[in-house]
């Protein structure tokens, strides 16, 4: 799932606070209070659920959290700022410089998915910034674009990990308001789904056009097209999945669409899943 920069609760901003980090936006740079730090290696930002904390020293997320729970910050600190939305030439940028995937890194993790050629809007980027100054890391990245009609609003970026063959982190960069990855051109049917790899394998699985919402709590506000009679929701099999199914449900029903469900079978937890065995 993707992580975005959501605003800090004060609770969040007290953890900052006390661990002597500074805020990008809504992101922070902490010590990390797992291990020795000399130099801020810990991400700190506000989740869905709770704080969300990444230490590229490589600390184990959990130790790193029960460090935290140990805090006791003693005064309530100010709250950052949301940084500035003039970022889409950042975007844009980003995706002019990266390349087809074919015969990149990107490519032999698409290929480890069970993803085959023919899908549009994914890129390579063989140096992709990672976290915020001074600490930036260039790494690469799968570039998943986000679009409203044709317009870029957002990108993915997928940081790999080579050594393993996985990824590192989900990383969103612009503002993706009604936007999503577009895979293929729909005509009167269309399916959403969560992730790219999840809505990549539905369509090859079921032959049916499916494009991706980057995020569950964005399955209700995407932009549908004029062309599109049936809307299908590719929904995860968690209970995530399940709440935002049913709230993009009630924000399309009154469109006058054809709603359908189609969840993968039970023993998955998604549709990429079915694909891979998982």
């Amino acid at each position: 799932m993707t992580l975005v920069a959501l605003k800090p609760t004060q609770q969040v901003v007290n953890i900052v606070g006390a661990l002597g980090g500074t805020w990008r936006g809504y992101l922070a740079m902490c010590p990390c209070p797992a291990h020795q730090d000399k130099t801020p290696s810990l991400s700190v930002r506000q989740g869905n659920e709770g704080i969300l904390v990444h230490c590229f020293a490589g600390c184990d997320a959990d130790d790193v959290l029960r460090e935290i729970s140990r805090l006791r910050p003693g005064q309530r600190y100010e709250p950052p700022k949301a940084a500035p939305l003039g970022r889409q030439p950042n975007v844009e940028r980003l995706w002019s410089e990266a390349v087809p995937v074919a015969s990149t890194p990107a490519e032999a993790y698409l290929r480890r998915r069970g993803i085959r050629d023919g899908f549009d809007d994914l890129r390579f980027h063989p140096r992709c910034p990672w976290g915020p100054k001074p600490t930036t890391r260039f790494l690469p990245a799968l570039i998943v674009a986000a679009r409203e009609g044709r317009a870029l609003h957002a990108v993915q970026r997928v940081f790999l990990d080579l050594e393993h063959g996985g990824y590192l982190e989900k990383v969103m960069l612009g503002t993706p308001a009604g936007a999503s990855w577009q895979g293929m051109r729909v005509t009167d049917t269309l399916a959403l789904a969560e992730g790219f790899e999840t809505a990549a394998m539905f369509t090859q699985h079921n032959g049916i056009p499916c494009w991706a919402t980057l995020g569950a709590a964005r399955l209700d506000r995407v932009h549908i097209p004029d062309s599109v009679r049936t809307l299908i929701f590719a929904e995860d099999n968690d209970p995530e999945g399940r709440r935002a199914r049913r709230k993009a449900w009630a924000a399309y029903r009154p469109r006058g669409l054809n709603l359908r469900r189609m969840p993968p079978p039970r023993q998955f937890g998604d549709w990429a899943d079915v694909r891979t065995g998982a």
